[in-house]
């Protein structure tokens, strides 16, 4: 019997189980739809912790992206999990007949419906219309690959300045599964670049399923002197860190690990913007230098990038 905080469940109870990097979270059957148990554990911290979203079933929360073509009417699905169809749409044909031209893949589509595929899952939003009513769907209900992912979900809105539970005030994410609400507000989304530009979903050895290491992979595009930045003779010369650190990581700065996932569990960002200290001054958005000196104050931050020569103070002191 596991107890949190009073509250109990044995693992006879469970039914499903979710998660496994970060989190791992339990459900019990009730009827033909399964409902959270009121503990989650903490992979990162081996901890427990509570959970009292107990009354919204998988079927309206979880069910559509942790399965292939669920139907929120039977309840039914071609596969449980992110199975193949998820990303490449109806195999059945394929399936008869392996051929590149009965099946839909992703990384041949245009950079827009191409990062559609991921945005599907990895987002906050709503779907466009109430598919039963009387019930909120957090999943694009409806939606598969080979459709166009803006007629059945929109994504969840926000207004600058504000600090709420999925954004903070300018407008970066401020939980998990909102890589794709952070994404498509980036330059990179801009250029074209996509998902699978540094993600092989289908597995490496690297954190996150990068395609190389961070470092190694941003290196690709961006070079010292190098048009796309950064505009210095070396990497070295545009972190003010040593070879080797954490300093001298792109995406120490460039993706700070700032967006909850389970208490202080946090994954990176995905504006790919600097967030200067200021920001965190004046809108209270955290920021990659005090993440890392923790012992030095806002100003410190602010008054140390003042010296470096390559950037505007304009932009350090907004």
């Amino acid at each position: 019997m596991t107890e949190y905080a009073g509250m109990k469940f044995a693992i006879g109870d469970v039914a499903v189980v979710y998660g496994g990097k970060f989190k791992q979270r339990y459900f019990r059957k009730s009827g033909d739809d399964y409902f959270p148990l009121p503990a989650t554990w903490d992979v990162t911290n081996r901890a427990w912790r509570p959970y009292s979203h107990t009354e919204q079933p998988t079927s309206q929360e979880c069910d559509g992206c942790h399965s292939v073509n669920y139907d929120i009417k039977t309840k039914a699905v071609t596969e449980w999990n992110v199975g193949c169809e998820k990303c490449h749409g109806p195999g059945g044909d394929h399936v008869k007949k392996p051929s590149p031209k009965n099946i839909l893949n992703p990384a041949r589509l245009n950079y827009v419906d191409a990062t559609n595929t991921c945005i599907q899952c990895h987002s906050q939003g709503q779907p466009l219309t109430a598919p039963t009513a009387g019930k909120a769907y957090d999943w694009p209900v409806g939606f598969q690959m080979g459709k166009r992912l803006g007629d059945f979900w929109k994504l969840e809105e926000h207004k600058l300045g504000e600090t709420t539970f999925t954004h903070f005030a300018d407008g970066t994410a401020h939980k998990n599964r909102m890589q794709g609400n952070d994404f498509v507000t980036s330059l990179m989304y801009a250029r074209g670049v996509t998902c699978v530009s540094c993600h092989d979903v289908h597995g490496t050895e690297n954190d996150a399923l990068l395609r190389k290491p961070a470092n190694i992979l941003c290196l690709d595009c961006h070079g010292p002197n190098s048009p796309n930045g950064p505009h210095a003779p070396t990497i070295e010369q545009h972190t003010h860190h040593k070879a080797g650190s954490a300093g001298n990581e792109c995406v120490g700065c460039h993706m700070p690990k700032i967006e909850q996932t389970i208490a202080d569990v946090n994954v990176r960002s995905h504006t790919f913007k600097f967030i200067p200290p200021s920001a965190t001054e004046t809108l209270n958005i955290p920021n990659p230098c005090n993440s890392c000196h923790t012992d030095k104050s806002t100003q410190w931050a602010t008054e140390a990038l003042k010296t470096w020569p390559q950037f505007s103070l304009w932009r350090v002191a907004q």
